[in-house]
């Protein structure tokens, strides 16, 4: 049994280490797949995340119950990383598809791949502590991702003018402890600050968007009337990108049941999670081309302002829309999560275990607005949903150093097919997983992991709630289906 003494031997040396890669760790995570990552644990990436708040195999438990910190009667450490794969294929459902603006329109069927690129690759980290301070009391420490996205098209497919790129990651930062009640039941807490950023890019087609603005005010700029009032040509597709930050502070409950030496069952609960404060900045690339256009709707001529009054357009509101930097603030809220795992050792070489996880996005809204004067920059309804999870998955040990795993899971779309959007095609799923675990020695082990995300065709296009309507993006109808894969290889140490 691992002494008072000794735990504040280790306690000090294994605390420098964290802080020390928690330092870099906000820069360096990034993150694939659905809104809510699935590779926060190498050991339990090999069983896809089944079992995971029972089995207590490393200090990684701590992401998915803080009462199983109560199984470690030594320190340990556990680190490791995720590098992902991500291909993004958008086929196009309709001919002409997309803005005419000079890049190519996709045709029925025709499909725009992206699978390459230095940013078709993310590196996702994660590390975890755990230290006992005595018989039944357990701290743990650790950070990992806990939503993330990481989608990149092809800059010339069809619904680019909505959104062409996204990176989108929740870092979380842990403190939390198990404290064993009585042999057989524990209980724990954890405590997270969590780090939230989103950056989104885009190609703001300005023929479109003046369109959207009031139907017929391009076709009027650019008819001989327009040249009577000095309307300027309207400028081709520009380069936009959104980039936001925001933290907040959240925890989790978990318990622990040990019916049996050979049977736990994991419970754990972690209430949704509000950014309220938010911010960030909203950048135009700008042009010659751009600042005339601009300069032409902010002006106050008679003629402008008779024309601009027809069309029922403030001039000087749209010109200050299109300003190249403006600041954005943001308010979103992430779902709650409920987590329930069984983890049971059927013989001395096999373990069997099963998860059902449950997170309501229904309280997730998508809204940016302007701090200078409050208006929106884009508001984008979305009938979210909850998402359910069911995962199974095995430990099978074949040699006395060498366990494999294996796990499958499923999971439903949060979204439904007339709001989705090129910036979140989130879809059915299934995951498949190997892994496996090679000892070292009695103090240190090497997780190995495979992780398959198995997406269903997802159509984008049909949202047309998004207001204000010169941002929907134009019309476009095709299916989004990523193809992403997972490696993750990791370490644990018990001192």
């Amino acid at each position: 049994m691992l002494s008072s003494a000794r735990g504040t031997t280790f306690f000090f040396p294994l605390t420098c280490m964290a802080l020390a890669l928690l330092s870099l760790f906000p820069s360096a995570a990034a993150y694939a797949g659905g809104t809510a990552f699935d590779a926060t644990s190498i050991s339990a990436m090999g069983t896809a995340s089944a079992g995971q708040a029972a089995e207590a195999g490393d200090a990684s438990v701590l992401f998915a119950n803080p009462a199983a910190l109560t199984r470690f009667k030594r320190a340990e450490l556990t680190q490791g990383a995720a590098v992902i794969t991500i291909g993004t294929d958008y086929t196009s459902t309709q001919n002409n598809d997309g803005a005419d603006s000079g890049a190519p329109q996709g045709q029925n069927g025709q499909v725009f791949s992206r699978k390459d690129g230095y940013d078709a690759a993310a590196l996702a980290p994660n590390l975890f502590i755990a230290i006992p301070i005595n018989e039944k009391l357990v701290m743990g420490f650790g950070a990992a991702a806990s939503h993330g996205l990481v989608i990149h098209y092809d800059e010339n497919f069809p619904g680019r003018n909505q959104g062409r790129d996204i990176d989108f990651k929740v870092t979380r930062l842990n403190l939390g402890f198990g404290y064993k009640l009585s042999p057989t039941l524990s209980w724990g807490l954890n405590g997270s600050y969590e780090r939230y950023f989103q950056s989104i890019k885009l190609k703001l087609n300005y023929r479109e968007a003046v369109e959207a603005l009031a139907p017929g005010s391009a076709a009027l700029i650019e008819s001989p009337a327009g040249a009577l009032i000095g309307a300027p040509p309207i400028p081709g597709e520009s380069n936009a990108g959104l980039r936001m930050f925001g933290w907040a502070f959240n925890a989790q409950l978990g318990g622990l049941w040990e019916p049996s030496e050979n049977t736990r069952v994991g419970l754990s609960y972690r209430p949704k999670t509000e950014f309220t404060g938010n911010r960030g900045k909203f950048k135009l690339d700008d042009s010659p081309e751009q600042a005339a256009f601009r300069d032409f709707l902010n002006s106050d001529g008679f003629l402008n302002s008779v024309a601009f009054s027809a069309l029922g357009v403030d001039g000087k509101q749209a010109a200050a829309d299109l300003a190249p930097d403006q600041v954005i603030k943001q308010e979103i809220t992430l779902p709650d999560e409920l987590r329930l795992s069984v983890f049971h050792h059927a013989t001395p070489k096999l373990d069997l275990m099963a998860t059902y996880t449950r997170q309501d996005f229904s309280v997730t809204t998508l809204n940016f607005q302007r701090e200078s004067n409050g208006r929106t920059l884009e508001n984008i309804p979305q009938n979210f949903v909850a998402a359910e999870s069911y995962r199974v998955g095995m430990n099978y040990k074949l040699y006395k150093r060498l366990t494999l795993r294996a796990g499958y899971a499923i999971e439903n779309s949060v979204i439904d097919d007339e709001t989705r959007i090129t910036i979140l095609p989130d879809s059915d799923r299934q995951y498949f997983a190997l892994g496996g675990q090679f000892d070292l020695s009695r103090d240190t082990s090497i997780h190995f992991a495979y992780q398959k995300l198995d997406t269903d065709p997802a159509p984008v296009g049909n949202n047309d709630q998004i207001s204000p309507p010169e941002v929907r993006g134009g019309d476009f109808k095709g299916n989004v289906q990523l193809d992403t894969h997972f490696f993750g290889i990791g370490i644990t140490e018990r001192f």
